[in-house]
């Protein structure tokens, strides 16, 4: 018996920093490497970071496994039921991301991320109302949460108020005028809005502050198809569906583009795909943040 737990001690073993490490850095292989290397009865602490570890690699059950682990060691931490929480949500269980929410809720009710996160999860299960109920909670307990501003005006446009989303919108950017993603958003409202000029200097900021965005060269592209720009408008689409293949409104438009520059082979197989995609699309819902600027 003890020589059985002197060569188990033997065995290299994962660590909390290492694998936290991994994570950080986002390399698979070493998190991968590290998950293989855990002990037989790992801390709370170091089953709660492999559930990252499992996440980050899209193994979502061994994920919620492991974290459910820690909270039957220590079931009232607050870290692990905000852990337990996300990873639901991002599994698209928002049920049980709502019920770990709530109980986190009790040990800190006044954590604007508690509230941020339930405002997500009613969010994702498109109880638009209740989303914005907890969203204007976690705005009272952190007057600057600009991701709370933002998902605000998110809902506004899910529920067609457009000014009231406009407000919100300006208030994200003040809170963040870094973020590209609430630039874009703030752009395409303006667009809606008929205010070209503005959408689109908007829009190009969008693109300054994050390129890879295959959404903001779509949107670029539109404005410029508006304006005449065609051969700048077919650049931008090309990028958006070279960023992103799966993006039907950027290959429709793409498609557009082409027909009006005769060129109409080309337009003939963007069309084509389009429908493809379209088919698929009713398969696989699109995000719902995504889809506010999407179409």
């Amino acid at each position: 018996m003890i020589a059985a737990l002197l060569w188990l001690a033997a065995i290299p073993q994962s660590s909390l920093g290492e694998l936290s490490h991994c994570i950080e850095q986002h390399n698979h292989a070493c998190v991968e490497k590290q998950l293989a290397k855990l002990p037989p009865n790992p801390s709370p602490d170091l089953l709660a970071e492999a559930a990252r570890g499992y996440m980050l690699l899209g193994r979502n059950e061994e994920a919620v496994k492991a974290v459910n682990r820690a909270l039957e060691l220590s079931p009232d931490n607050f870290g692990y039921l905000m852990e337990q929480g996300w990873l639901y949500q991002r599994s698209g269980d928002q049920p049980a991301a709502v019920h770990s929410f709530l109980l986190a809720a009790r040990l800190k009710p006044d954590s604007p991320d508690v509230f941020y996160e339930l405002g997500m999860s009613f969010f994702f299960a498109h109880e638009y109302e209740r989303a914005a109920k907890n969203f204007r909670q976690s705005l009272k307990l952190n007057p600057q949460n600009d991701r709370a501003e933002f998902m605000l005006g998110i809902v506004a446009i899910w529920n067609e108020d457009l000014s009231g989303a406009e407000a919100y919108f300006k208030r994200a950017i003040e809170l963040r005028p870094g973020n590209a993603d609430y630039a874009l958003h703030y752009g395409v409202l303006l667009e809606k809005f008929n205010q070209t000029d503005q959408a689109l200097s908007e829009i190009r900021r969008a693109e300054q502050l994050d390129p890879s965005n295959p959404l903001t060269h779509m949107h670029l592209g539109r404005l410029y198809r508006t304006q005449g720009k065609l051969a700048e408008a077919q650049s931008e689409l090309e990028r958006a569906v070279n960023l992103r293949p799966s993006l039907s409104s950027a290959v429709y438009q793409l498609a557009t583009v082409y027909r009006e520059r005769g060129e109409q082979e080309k337009a003939r197989q963007a069309l084509a795909r389009f429908q493809q995609l379209s088919a698929a699309e009713k398969e696989q819902p699109e995000d719902p943040i995504d889809a506010a600027v999407s179409h």
